[in-house]
């Protein structure tokens, strides 16, 4: 018998019932840019580009598909005047003189060498042939979950072994000191260090400089009619009308996620769990523990302290009663589907 057969013979005889099974988790390197979705709306956006040739448009494409989504208008390159650009947990604003830097096929061409810089040899590409999606059993799923990409910084770059820290990105706008207006993000981190780019010059904060950064204006959500907004490699406009989250609500969300970032209950996880210890011991003092706690989630975020399907109607329903059951019905024109919440036991 030769001595690879005897060897291959052994192992098999020593081998395992059962083996250890391991996955594996790759990090890829990205671009985040500024872009708009055409969608009923307009929606600012951040398009996500990926070394392996992936782009994320509120769905993961590839090149040939993304280069579709810009033929067909998904993606666009402008905001008409007189129409409104939407913000995510930012606001609303219709717009007048609009400056655009791009054409789909600019874009286009940007985007490609974005992708060259991350992926010089354009190398084991995606490509999906037309469809993002696939059949498991008899379902239709996508090949690529959505993203969630997190901004990040090196602890100590002139280290040979640096750290990356982790953060969280909002937008935000910034009144810069070129007496311009960028929509900028806002990367918040662990430690408290705080970075603001997509302007000139990133600038540099410590979390617990916000709320003076806040109350001169110089982050804000409450623009001026007339103001001039820059979105660098996007373009401009002037504000025509329009509202947005009243900055006290976001600096409640930055500190929410501080906290969560620092390992601590933020305010929407401890409404829900308030609002679960309700409905198994509905008492006066639950119900006021819940009042407050519901109170203290930003105002644009209270939705979520439920589910998709009842978002915070049945915690409003405990707290304040029937007259959410009344704003339902006429805001929705049928009767109120959530109305078996109980009452405290001790009332």
């Amino acid at each position: 018998m030769k001595l690879f057969d005897k060897i291959f013979k052994s192992n098999k005889t020593t081998e395992p019932a059962d083996l250890t099974t391991i996955t594996r988790t790759e990090i890829l390197e990205g671009f985040c840019i500024p872009g708009i979705i055409h969608n009923m709306q307009y929606h600012f956006t951040d398009l996500q580009v990926y070394s392996d040739g992936l782009i994320s448009c509120w769905e993961m494409v590839d090149l040939a598909m993304f280069k579709d989504k810009l033929n067909k208008g998904w993606v666009v390159t402008s905001i008409p005047d007189g129409e409104a650009i939407s913000i995510f947990n930012l606001g609303h604003w219709y717009i007048e003189q609009g400056e655009w830097q791009h054409t789909k096929e600019t874009l286009y061409d940007y985007v490609y060498s974005l992708l060259k810089r991350l992926n010089p040899t354009l190398e084991n590409l995606h490509n999906y042939n037309g469809s993002n999606s696939k059949m498991v059993g008899k379902a239709n799923v996508a090949k690529h979950f959505m993203p969630d990409p997190k901004p990040y910084y090196y602890d100590d770059p002139n280290s040979f072994f640096p750290k990356k820290i982790n953060g969280e990105k909002f937008h935000i706008f910034y009144r810069n000191d070129d007496r311009k207006t960028y929509l900028a993000e806002m990367s918040i981190y662990k430690s408290g260090h705080i970075e603001i780019t997509n302007l000139p010059t990133k600038k540099d904060f410590k979390f617990d400089e916000l709320n003076a950064l806040t109350s001169i204006g110089q982050i804000t959500t409450d623009l001026k009619i007339g103001e001039t907004i820059t979105i660098l490699g996007l373009g401009s406009f002037k504000v025509k009308s329009g509202n947005g989250v009243e900055i006290k609500f976001k600096l409640n969300e930055f500190a929410d996620k501080f906290n969560e970032l620092n390992g601590r209950e933020n305010s929407i996880a401890k409404c829900s769990r308030i609002f679960e210890e309700y409905k198994k011991q509905p008492t006066k003092k639950i119900k006021q523990e819940l009042k407050e706690a519901y109170e203290a989630v930003p105002e644009h975020q209270r939705i979520f302290v439920g589910t998709m399907d009842t978002k915070d109607y049945e915690v409003r329903q405990i707290i304040y009663g029937d007259i959410v059951k009344k704003e339902w019905e006429e805001d929705y024109g049928y009767e109120y589907p959530y109305d078996d919440m109980p009452k405290p036991v001790d009332e």
